[in-house]
């Protein structure tokens, strides 16, 4: 089997982010390894190993490495889980419409990773490892089922009350169900207002909390 490893591209750990590695440690309990932290190892300590050094600098030489990777041509197949030894996700909190940082950031600086897509949209960290997750079972991109968009309303106080839309993938079940659970939802619903207008304003510490 695999190991997971999400390379930290964020200069902070948010409770958005943190939901989203929690998730990844929970589906992969024992096979996930966060690389280039160089601060918050005692958090993410709990859910994986941890590591400061960047993915780029430790499977430079590798070729049994897949990374996934929204702007990749080629769709993932179940089959080249069984050989790789790695699998590289970017912890990155996806911005809309995507920028292409996992390029820039890895598969960029890993000539000899393959870099596979895991759909024709931009999932989140906690989306893309379900997906992934079942595409090791066996199922083929194109069978796994999504909804693309989610909308929200978020309580501001009695009198304004705020829709939030989120532009990602979120896969689903064959009842249309969604696969991430409620409180993951509730989590990204309450940080996406602040973290839009950071990036708004060109702030670059945009994962922090208030």
């Amino acid at each position: 089997m695999f190991t997971l490893i999400i390379e930290h591209l964020e200069p902070c750990l948010n409770k958005w982010l943190l939901k989203e590695y929690e998730i990844a440690s929970k589906l992969y309990e024992g096979r996930v390894v966060f690389t280039n932290v160089k601060k918050h190892e005692a958090v993410l300590e709990r859910l994986g190993i941890v590591v400061k050094e960047s993915v780029t600098e430790l499977l430079k030489d590798r070729s049994d490495v897949i990374i996934l990777d929204p702007k990749a041509d080629t769709f993932l197949k179940p089959d080249e889980l069984k050989k790789a030894e790695y699998v590289v996700v970017g912890g990155i909190m996806g911005s809309h419409p995507p920028n292409g940082r996992t390029w820039r950031f890895i598969t960029s600086r890993l000539p000899n990773a393959v870099a596979r897509s895991i759909g024709e949209h931009q999932y989140t960290i906690a989306g893309a490892v379900h997906v992934l997750k079942l595409i090791e079972g066996g199922k083929d991109v194109n069978n796994v089922k999504y909804i693309f968009g989610f909308k929200t309303k978020k309580k501001i106080n009695s009198l304004v009350e705020l829709e939030v839309e989120l532009p990602y993938a979120f896969p689903v079940d064959d009842e249309g169900n969604l696969l991430l659970p409620e409180e993951y939802l509730k989590v990204i619903v309450e940080h996406v207002p602040v973290y839009e207008a950071r990036v708004l304003a060109s702030d670059q510490d945009v994962c922090k909390d208030e």
